[in-house]
């Protein structure tokens, strides 16, 4: 299926009977039929409908205010994976519900951040997600949207700080901070029935890109942290990024990532610097652990 974009529509999302917020873009899941085969004869084939299964669903939404999605988002960084039910809500620009693709047992299976960029303008802070899900009732809706949408102002990307370097806080002009990407298996006791779902995360990579009036330094401390060969668990960092309003001096929203330890420095080529872009170098970090906080 095409994903459904908010242009002449308004989106929402739906979990446990709230309203969690509008979205910019929402994938309804794909619908799959495995077909199994069998031989009558030498030309004859029989097909039988052997299983149905459904794929990934997937929104896009903008990091605005606290609310029942963002609680399942801090849920799962916390470690939390239960499933939750909800709906899709395709409304028109009033508001009414025409459309409504309720979903059950779903499981978060991917959250990603935008690059925060000190030089990319006005863009809003905007997270996909793509979750796992049971079952889908897709049906005609009407009425009003239920519950109370946010009016708050998105938070923009190039408003940030970093919190935790050990050579300035004024340092860095660029945060790709980390995929959080939830791997489901099913364990199967009792005669091979599948009875458990079983969620493992993993935390992909921070990278953080330094200015050139902290290269140096950035790089001093990289050398002098690998002069022994090897980085252990006490060599990790304790970071903080926060999400800042226009004026950059109110905290909307606040990241905080513990256990990082240095996995990699990456510089640009040498003589790449220009009048109008000076040379960065780029931190890259493994993460034990992240949590989300918003004002």
């Amino acid at each position: 299926m095409a994903t459904v974009i908010s242009t002449t529509s308004a989106l929402f999302l739906e979990l446990d009977g709230k309203t969690a917020g509008p979205l910019r873009t929402a994938q309804p899941a794909s619908l799959r039929v495995d077909k199994a085969t069998q031989s009558t004869g030498r030309e004859t084939v029989v097909r039988r409908s052997a299983r149905v299964t459904l794929g990934e669903m997937a929104a896009e939404c903008d990091l605005v205010e606290p609310g029942p999605l963002i609680d399942w988002l801090q849920a799962a960084l916390a470690g939390d994976l239960t499933q939750r039910d909800g709906a899709l809500v395709v409304a028109d620009v009033n508001f009414n519900a025409r459309r409504r693709i309720g979903f059950r047992g779903a499981r978060l299976s991917s959250l990603t951040w935008p690059v925060l960029d000190a030089g990319g303008g006005k863009r809003p802070v905007s997270l996909a997600l793509r979750w796992l899900v049971d079952g889908v009732d897709d049906a005609p809706s009407s009425g009003k949207v239920k519950g109370s949408i946010g009016r708050r102002k998105a938070i923009v990307a190039s408003n940030f700080r970093v919190a935790g370097l050990p050579f300035g806080d004024d340092a860095v002009s660029a945060v790709h901070l980390p995929t959080l990407q939830v791997d489901w298996a099913q364990d199967s006791f009792s005669g091979g029935s599948l009875r458990l779902r079983l969620g493992q995360r993993r935390l992909g990579e921070l990278a953080v890109t330094i200015t050139s009036r902290r290269a140096e330094a950035a790089r001093a401390w990289v050398h002098k942290l690998v002069a022994d060969g090897s980085i252990d668990e006490s060599d990790g960092l304790a970071l903080q990024v926060d999400l800042l309003d226009a004026t950059l001096k109110k905290t909307l929203a606040s990241v905080q990532l513990t256990g990082c330890l240095l996995c990699g420095m990456d510089e640009e080529p040498l003589g790449a610097a220009t009048a109008d872009r000076m040379a960065t170098l780029t931190l890259r970090f493994d993460v034990g652990g992240m949590r989300l906080t918003l004002a």
